[in-house]
């Protein structure tokens, strides 16, 4: 499938209250430039040409790049402030729950897990959190970009018991 032809999937699978307006070229540079890295460009293509969030796969949906009252895609008014939360040291300096920077939350898919994708690779790896896992901690998956993932997701291969899960590299949390 071509990245067209998986855009135009995703968009016809996105419910249509949920499409907001794209995101603008201005938007993704305040997000790149609070990230420290650009966005990996199959995501850009999602916020550009689909919509300012909402799109997803199996009934998750991405974060919104800005705050749209009229939308809610998650618990998080958007990409930043789920990535601030993420990213901020607890009291704790043991605490192994911050991600490092770079790595963004962009889906919530219920039950304190999320896919995250990192910014730090130019296809957006796929990461994992579960904080009701084994493990309370970013887990690596075998999915190497936000286009493979979307790919997957799309097709039906995320289905299933604990699917992106199946997807932890092997070693992450005792798998």
């Amino acid at each position: 499938m071509t990245e067209d032809e998986l855009i135009a999937v995703i968009r016809k699978q996105t419910p249509a209250g949920n499409l907001a307006p794209v995101a603008t070229p201005a938007l993704i540079a305040a997000v790149e430039a609070e990230i420290g890295h650009p966005m990996p460009r199959f995501l850009r293509r999602l916020y550009t040409e689909v919509s300012n969030g909402g799109f997803g796969i199996d009934g998750w949906e991405c974060a919104s790049l800005s705050p749209l009252p009229d939308h809610y895609f998650c618990d998080g008014e958007d990409i930043l402030e789920l990535y601030r939360s993420f990213t901020t040291p607890a009291e704790d300096p043991g605490d192994e729950t911050v991600l490092p920077p770079g790595i963004v939350p962009i889906m919530d898919r219920g039950c304190t897990m999320w896919t995250l994708v990192d910014f730090r690779t130019p296809d957006g790896r796929i990461w994992v959190w579960d904080g009701a896992a084994c493990c309370r901690k970013l887990l690596p998956t075998t999915i190497t970009s936000v286009r493979e993932y979307f790919t997957e997701g799309v097709v039906g291969r995320l289905d299933g018991p604990a699917p992106l899960e199946s997807q932890l590299a092997r070693g992450s949390c005792g798998h």
